[in-house]
């Protein structure tokens, strides 16, 4: 088991939905909370899932893996459950608390990939130690990844994007699984094209995608 204090990450939890549809929502979600690994299945993480568009992705394309959303915005999980109930997917798991909360529960080695789309950027200076992706999380996930297991990291912000960069090579933990010229620029196959990501292609930003391997 992992032993990492716990660790608070940053952004709202509560977005503008009713509360007619929050109560509605507590009731459904309860059927879908993660309560542990299965030893028998692959495991694919996503942090930050948002609104589920990727999770559903993953799920569709994965349909023998179990997928742990994790997410703390009851906006974000509301519109995922939705969505499960909508496309009776069974294989989703959703972590409402921090991640570092859903780390602590879970067994080393047993993870095979973690998604990480569209972190907050926190681009101030004074803010980058909220930055969900630090030496800290790196480390966790070596820990909970199994070998040669996948890191997919996709973020429009071009600092954030070399900060990331740098915090996996100097870790030392991990292949850069995607390192040709251009392929960063490229997403992967696998992933769906979320909500930010076309936000980010509407306002002109570019995105860039990195992919990992753990050695």
């Amino acid at each position: 088991m992992q032993n990492n204090a716990i660790i608070k990450t940053y952004g709202r939890t509560r977005g503008r939905k009713r509360k007619s549809v929050i109560i509605k929502y507590e009731k459904r979600i309860k059927k879908y909370l993660f309560k542990s690994v299965s030893k028998n299945k692959e495991v694919i993480i996503e942090i930050g899932s948002g609104n589920g568009d990727n999770i559903i992705n993953l799920s569709v394309n994965n349909p023998n893996k179990i997928i742990i959303a994790c997410e703390v915005y009851v906006d974000g999980n509301s519109s995922l459950v939705n969505k499960l109930i909508k496309y009776k997917i069974t294989n989703v798991k959703i972590f409402n608390k921090s991640c570092f909360l859903l780390f602590k529960s879970i067994n080393d080695f047993s993870i095979n990939e973690v998604w990480i789309l569209y972190p907050d950027p926190w681009p101030k200076k004074k803010h980058h130690k909220r930055r969900l992706i630090n030496n800290n999380l790196i480390q966790t996930l070596h820990k909970i990844l199994k070998t040669n297991g996948k890191i997919y990291i996709a973020t429009d912000n071009k600092d954030y994007f070399f900060d990331i960069l740098i915090k996996f090579y100097e870790s030392k933990l991990f292949i850069w699984d995607n390192d040709n010229p251009g392929s960063w620029s490229k997403p992967s196959k696998l992933m769906a094209k979320t909500s930010y990501f076309l936000k980010a292609e509407k306002n002109r930003q570019k995105s860039n995608f990195l992919n990992f391997k753990k050695i």
